[in-house]
């Protein structure tokens, strides 16, 4: 009954492997009719008495041909070969000789298949006769018959499916776990890899490990991912304070918040970088951080807070003294102008993105502010032009402390920024930035030098960044003469500053500034090698906090091997040796960076594993070191304990 059953269901089970075989090949029976009919087309447009006794052919032949050729797998190969010949009354020799070839290759693909069907039962034997499905037993056997219709070759593969140990659902069978004996049901696992079935017992456990890895692997996921956070912030993963973890879950929840309450300015600063990096900062939650008695606000993020409540912070913080905003695209001539009225205690203003300002409001903002604002920052307009700047000069120029002017695509003319140096008070300067003008040539070596020379004694600070046009001139003649307390000094993007004259510079430098440097970005400045990197280190070394030499290709493996060698190590000596018989070769006394914290050594082809292990045993105080593109350091390398490498290519997250 059980064998009935599954007849009538119309479950078709597993064919004999020869017969899979042909089927992955595209031989059947229709195949090889076909490739008979196209003979006979071949041999009928070659030879036309062949073609003209064909058209001759009786009806009642035609019809008994085309009800042969129509049979859907009933007839052989052979009957089928055979009323090919019957529809053509004198075949040619090349028929014949096509339909031997047929043959022979079919012949050569059934030894082909009994030889691998032999040798997977020899393997079955020696290891353990696998199982087949239950129920598959009936419908394997009339494939297998079907299969061997047309050749008697069949036979074995047919004995040899019936003679496998094949059992159906409610059968008793023999758990490959444990070796218990079970009834086999439509719930009972079937295990590949052990070729068998497991009982009901073993089942649960297996589903109990099944759940628990992917348990594990849900935490691995989760691992990595925090991993990969800290990694972008440039951190470690530990243990959080539980102040921090205290300030995760408020602003996660911020939503919920009514009231802060009295947590101290440092929280909620870390609060607002927070939300700002999440862009959580909104209508709402920018509330929560105004009150009358605060002094300064910093607002990283307010590209979801309107205009309206951008005024909020006149209205509710009366006594602000210094505002950041960046990402203010909200910002509008309304607020700009009751911040004017409002907060007559700020002296410290810096917007990034207020395109919405326009030139007239810039212009009677400043004048009205004028004798009140010292910090003066905006970055990323198009609406800050020649007028707001000469304005901006005119009214506040002479009380200003900093001045950084970015990425001002409305300053369009070397005047405008020639007036920087006429309204700045002598010596008072603090911090000055200079970076990404509309034009390159708009800043020149000389307005820098004359700036440099107004303001140098005070100067803390300076960014040209982006002032492609500027060569070592303003080096020459503007920073190694008149900077002498300058400590951080940023030039990205100068290509045109030499080697040579970056290394002159420097060591006119040391003369002038004795303090030293403590944060220097020399990204792209391709043209510098190991000449202008040694001076500077040597002047600064002892001082060095944070350091970029991004995309210096210049800089060679052995610079660097020697900088951070000892002097009295063997090899060392032994280039001192060199040296003294060679004058072509150099030699470079080790450098001491026992400040040095953070250091970019990206797109730097002399930095491999070697270098990356010296540069970590050379400086004590190093926490990161950035190598993108640095493609010969690898996870080989033997770096101290503390110190994150971050942009190797094997390095997985």
């Amino acid at each position: 009954m059980a064998r009935g059953f599954r007849k009538s269901g119309g479950v078709k089970g597993p064919s004999s492997a020869l017969t899979e075989f042909l089927k992955s090949e595209g031989i059947t029976d229709a195949f090889r009719q076909r490739r008979a009919r196209e003979a006979e087309v071949a041999a009928a447009t070659t030879d036309a008495t062949t073609a003209a006794t064909t058209q001759e052919t009786t009806p009642e032949a035609e019809e008994n041909d085309v009800s042969m050729e129509n049979s859907s797998g009933e007839g052989s190969p052979a009957r089928s070969r055979r009323a090919s010949r019957h529809q053509s009354s004198t075949p040619t020799r090349k028929d014949r000789d096509d339909e031997e070839e047929d043959d022979e290759e079919i012949i050569q693909m059934r030894k082909a298949a009994k030889r691998k069907l032999r040798a997977a039962r020899r393997g079955a034997n020696g290891t353990r006769r696998k199982r087949g499905l239950p129920g598959d037993s009936d419908d394997s056997d009339n494939d297998s018959s079907d299969d061997s219709n047309g050749d008697d070759n069949y036979s074995d593969d047919v004995d040899d499916l019936e003679n496998a140990n094949m059992k159906g659902f409610g059968e008793q069978d023999t758990c490959v776990d444990c070796g218990d004996k079970f009834e086999l049901s439509v719930y009972s696992r079937y295990v590949r890899e052990k070729s068998g079935y497991l009982c009901e017992s073993c089942n649960k456990l297996w589903k109990e490990w099944e759940r628990k890895a992917r348990a594990n692997q849900l935490n691995a996921r989760k691992k990595r991912k925090r991993v990969a956070q800290a990694l972008l912030n440039k951190t470690t993963v530990k243990i959080p304070k539980l102040q921090d973890v205290c300030i995760k879950k408020i602003t996660q929840n911020i939503e919920d918040v009514d009231v802060l309450g009295d947590i101290g300015q440092v929280n909620l600063n870390k609060i607002s970088q927070i939300l700002s990096k999440n862009r959580s900062l909104n209508d709402k939650t920018i509330s929560l951080f105004l009150s009358p008695d605060m002094k300064n606000i910093s607002f990283w993020d307010c590209s979801n807070v309107d205009s309206d409540s951008l005024n909020k912070i006149a209205s509710y913080c009366p006594n602000l003294e210094s505002l950041t905003l960046f990402m203010c695209g909200q910002l509008h001539n309304d607020n700009l102008e009751y911040f004017a009225s409002n907060l007559t205690h700020l002296n410290s203003l810096s917007l990034n993105g207020p395109f919405l300002i326009s030139e007239k409001m810039w212009q009677a903002y400043f004048t009205q502010v004028a004798g009140r604002l010292q910090i003066f920052e905006v970055r990323n307009t198009h609406r800050f032009g020649n007028e707001s700047l000469l304005s901006l000069l005119e009214n506040c120029g002479k009380d200003l402390t900093s001045l950084k002017l970015s990425r001002l695509d409305g300053i369009t003319t070397q005047d405008a920024y020639n007036e920087v140096s006429k309204h700045i008070t002598q010596s008072k300067l603090l911090h000055l930035e200079i970076s990404y003008p509309t034009n390159e040539d708009l800043i020149t070596d000389e307005m820098i030098i004359e700036l440099l020379q107004k303001t140098g004694d005070s100067l803390d600070s300076l960014n040209v960044d982006g002032c492609s046009a500027l060569t070592e001139r303003f080096l020459l003649e503007g920073v190694s003469k008149y900077c002498h307390n300058l400590t951080k000094l940023s030039m990205k993007n100068l290509d045109q500053v030499s080697n040579e004259g970056f290394a002159e510079a420097f060591n006119a430098f040391s003369k002038v500034n004795a303090g030293g440097l403590i944060e220097v970005n020399l990204m792209k400045c391709t043209d510098l090698g190991d000449e202008a990197i040694y001076a500077l280190l040597n002047h600064s070394c002892h001082t060095l906090v944070e350091l970029s030499i991004n995309s210096l290709h210049r800089i060679t493996s052995d610079f660097l091997s020697q900088i951070l060698t000892d002097d009295n190590h063997q090899f060392k000596k032994q280039l001192k040796e060199r040296q003294s018989e060679d004058s072509t070769v150099k030699f470079y006394h080790q450098v001491p960076l026992l400040l040095l914290t953070y250091l970019d050594a990206s797109f730097v082809r002399a930095v491999d594993n070697e270098i990356l292990s010296l540069i970590g045993d050379s400086c004590p105080k190093l926490q990161i070191i950035e190598v993108y593109g640095d493609n010969r350091c690898n996870g080989r390398a033997s770096v101290k304990e503390g110190l994150m490498v971050i942009g190797r290519q094997t390095d997985e997250i």
